[in-house]
């Protein structure tokens, strides 16, 4: 039989206040007081505690009994509730198989890709490799050194399947010469260098402001290595003279034409079948652009016999009929590759007479991807060679070119560019002294249909005498 335990003080105190509970708990077997007590004192804390003693009172009133008068039993402590240990189960269930997901998932067959940029291409593999991949080299252009990783595709950290394959991609060591015509030496030689390229100047005479880059060599978008040294043309800020023909002249004649335009001529005397004291040739040849003060080399005949070496691209012939100026033939150069004004300046410099016509290409708009005849090939002066422009992969619709032909430089210029046309000028001889300072040629012919925003490049006529 089950002994009486001693009430707790906090429970003692509650049953003296409200004395019909107490004489109920009085009533009670020793089981089922002992019951009552453990049930206080499973409770947490002092709030909870307090509120299962005011629980036992109420239930221990005689109007507790009364409502429970049917219960074949005394009354007892209400059952525990355990609720949260089904929530807690619940969670721990849920936790437990993220887990289980998460590790199954991480299987054997995955594999992490890891960070190979900044490695040697070999290096790279070999890492990629040992995290049982496949890796893909791809060569492309990269300020990094050659044979260094710049990308990877996927990136690091991603997560692939055993055997995928990681494209890397391997600095190939060149890169595309950036545009610095139209800049001022300072901008183009620092834009330059920091591509990693390096600049030697050329100064030429132009009509440009002085210290402007006209040209450059190799052209921009051309791709080259580190290092490499692009040629600028840059301006002198003095207007160029254009070199006249003197061959067939007198000694005299000659002299007297060269300095009138500020140029110093060089004498030479040179055997050939030409009466004495006659040109028989000079260098720079007739049409090029120079700087005042320039130095011209005139061969000048002593009318003992035939000149062994050619210094000019013309000579004179005697015929029957009369005295008549014969223009030996010379070599098209190879201008595939070049901007279209330097390679249209090679071809009118030689005498020759270049068609241009706007294709679609790939290539950088501007850019010469072909020509007809070939390199090499001779030709007389004055005949024609084709020029192939790209107008670049992206061009916008084409415009028909206004004739400008006739028209001074300013004018020809000004209506180019109101329809929309960059304007490129070349100087071009002529016997014609009302031609000029005139436009005597365009390339594109007018009525030509181009890409809008493409050049035109116009020849004006510069009277040699």
């Amino acid at each position: 039989m089950a002994t009486r335990r001693e009430l707790p003080a906090d429970v003692a105190a509650a049953l003296d206040r409200v004395p019909e509970a107490g004489s109920s708990f009085a009533a009670l077997p020793a089981d089922r007081q002992t019951a009552w007590i453990d049930w206080i004192d499973r409770a947490r804390g002092r709030r909870a505690r307090a509120g299962r003693i005011d629980e036992m009172v109420r239930r221990l009133l005689p109007s507790a009994a009364v409502a429970e008068e049917e219960v074949a039993e005394p009354v007892g402590p209400p059952p525990e509730r355990y609720w949260w240990l089904w929530l807690l189960l619940l969670l721990l269930l849920v936790a437990g198989g993220l887990l289980a997901w998460y590790f199954l998932s991480r299987g054997d067959d995955k594999a992490v890709v890891p960070n190979v940029i900044g490695l040697r291409e070999q290096q790279a593999q070999i890492r990629i490799q040992d995290r049982g991949l496949e890796a893909l080299s791809r060569s492309a252009q990269s300020d990094r050194p050659t044979g260094v990783v710049f990308a990877e595709k996927p990136g690091a950290g991603t997560q692939l399947g055993k055997g995928q394959t990681v494209t890397i991609f391997v600095s190939s060591g060149r890169l595309a010469v950036p545009d610095v015509t139209a800049l001022p030496l300072a901008d183009a030689q620092q834009k330059l260098q920091a591509r990693g390229f390096k600049a030697e100047v050329k100064r030429v005479a132009s009509t440009k402001p002085k210290g402007i880059v006209l040209e450059q060599d190799p052209a921009a978008g051309v791709t080259a290595v580190r290092g490499t040294t692009v040629t600028l043309s840059v301006s002198s800020g003095a207007k160029p003279v254009v070199v006249p023909r003197v061959v067939g002249q007198t000694q005299g004649a000659a002299v007297q034409a060269l300095t009138a335009l500020g140029l110093k001529p060089v004498l030479q005397n040179v055997p050939s079948d030409q009466p004495a004291g006659t040109v028989v040739g000079q260098k720079p040849p007739a049409g090029k652009e120079v700087d005042k003060g320039a130095e011209v080399t005139v061969n000048v005949s002593t009318g003992t016999g035939q000149s062994t070496t050619t210094t000019t691209t013309t000579t004179t012939t005697a015929t029957t009929t009369g005295t008549t100026t014969t223009a030996a033939p010379v070599r098209v150069p190879r201008v595939v590759g070049l901007a279209q004004t330097p390679a249209l300046r090679q071809l009118n410099v030689l005498g020759l007479r270049p068609t241009v016509v706007y294709v679609r290409s790939n290539q950088p708009a501007n850019r010469v991807v072909a020509q007809s005849p070939k390199s090499g090939t001779s030709l007389r002066p004055g005949a024609r060679v084709r020029v192939n422009v790209s107008t670049g992969p992206n061009p916008q619709p084409n415009a028909a070119v206004p004739n400008v032909v006739g028209q001074d430089q300013a004018t020809a210029a000004q209506t180019l560019r109101d329809a929309g046309f960059k304007v490129a000028v070349l100087n071009r001889p002529t016997a014609d002294q009302s031609k000029d300072g005139l436009v005597v040629e365009q390339q594109p012919r007018a009525t030509s249909n181009i890409p809008a925003g493409s050049q035109v490049t116009i020849f004006i006529g510069r009277f040699s005498g």
